[in-house]
């Protein structure tokens, strides 16, 4: 795969280009934005032109980088229960990162969800990005890049990427998937530049079950007590933990995170109605009815809605769970 193959984000395209031929690469990199945009096969193509920078590049060499089974690539993702790089992991990169490349002309390590790190996991990364061997490149990927140390920051050149834009997105999927125009336009409207989501969605119809579930709560649809409410919520987490938890706790805990991603984006909606902003720059659009039916007087402020999921965020770090963390929420704020 190449640059050119990739859907988005063409400016970056141009300036990693430009930073390989022009062999001014950084030796470390940090991928910044969105969830489910590309940033990982960027940095899996990047990868490839570092590793071998030949024009005909080996297939049996691509393959084994498109299957992350090369043994000069190195893909480090959260590990354990709460879903977390371990120092364990970090100090098994650092060693590797002064050994000599075993077939390509570099080794790269990424290490996705770099805001995963334990404050000691980070500082031990620091002393290596400080000072990288020639033959190494290391890509940190996040897309809560606030919640990485400052200090690992500031050794990094820093590529942000953007949400797909619709028509890129529209056209892959109908290309993808063979869907029809008004499919791929509904799909393409919910996923919000993500051809990850996008992709999830096109595969897996318990997607929007789980959409249309968690509105359902937020918008109260019958829901007209406490009662109510948990019953709902416990119907919530139990397709969450059986989709997810058990199989893979990491993909778990992103679901969570872009389930309260939803939640901010609900009464981000909410406040935006109430100042009569353009119904186009809402989150929810394809829910504008239901938002319409909200009753908008004494709104619950952004700042206090966005420090409460913050605190379910810290309780799933505990190990609450996520139907407690949830019906916490809803009781500060009054629900029902």
């Amino acid at each position: 795969m190449k640059f050119d193959d990739l859907i988005g984000n063409n400016d970056v395209k141009q300036k990693l280009k430009k930073a390989i031929d022009s062999n001014i690469i950084s030796n470390t990199l940090l991928f910044s934005g969105p969830e489910g945009i590309g940033k990982t096969h960027f940095a899996k193509v990047l990868a490839s032109s570092l590793m071998h920078p030949e024009l005909d590049i080996d297939p049996s060499a691509l393959r084994k980088i498109e299957e992350n089974n090369h043994p000069d690539l190195h893909i480090l993702e959260p590990e354990g229960k709460t879903s977390h790089h371990s120092i364990a992991s970090i100090r098994s990169l650092i060693e590797q990162v002064f050994m000599a490349p075993f077939e390509a002309e570099a080794k790269i390590f990424i290490i996705i969800d770099a805001d995963r790190m334990l404050i000691p996991s980070a500082n031990a990364l620091l002393k290596t990005l400080e000072e990288p061997t020639l033959d190494s490149y290391i890509i940190l990927i996040s897309s809560r890049a606030d919640e990485i140390l400052p200090t690992i920051i500031s050794r990094c050149f820093k590529v942000n990427f953007n949400p797909i834009q619709d028509q890129d997105l529209i056209a892959f999927l109908q290309n993808k998937f063979a869907l029809s125009i008004d499919d791929a336009k509904k799909i393409t409207k919910i996923a919000g530049g993500s051809i990850g989501k996008a992709i999830e969605i096109a595969t897996h119809p318990d997607y929007l079950k789980k959409r249309d579930l968690f509105i359902s709560i937020l918008a109260k649809e019958n829901i007209s007590c406490f009662y109510e409410l948990s019953e709902a919520i416990a119907k919530l987490e139990d397709i969450y933990v059986q989709s997810f938890s058990k199989e893979n706790p990491t993909k778990f805990h992103k679901e969570i995170d872009l389930l309260l991603d939803k939640l901010l984006y609900w009464f981000r909606d909410l406040h935006l109605l109430k100042s009569n902003a353009d119904e186009k720059f809402l989150f929810f659009s394809d829910k504008i009815d239901l938002l319409k039916k909200q009753n908008l007087n004494n709104l619950i402020s952004l700042d206090k809605i966005i420090f409460l999921v913050d605190e379910i965020k810290q309780a799933l770090l505990r190990n609450i769970k996520l139907k407690h963390a949830l019906e916490n929420f809803f009781i500060k704020i009054n629900f029902v």
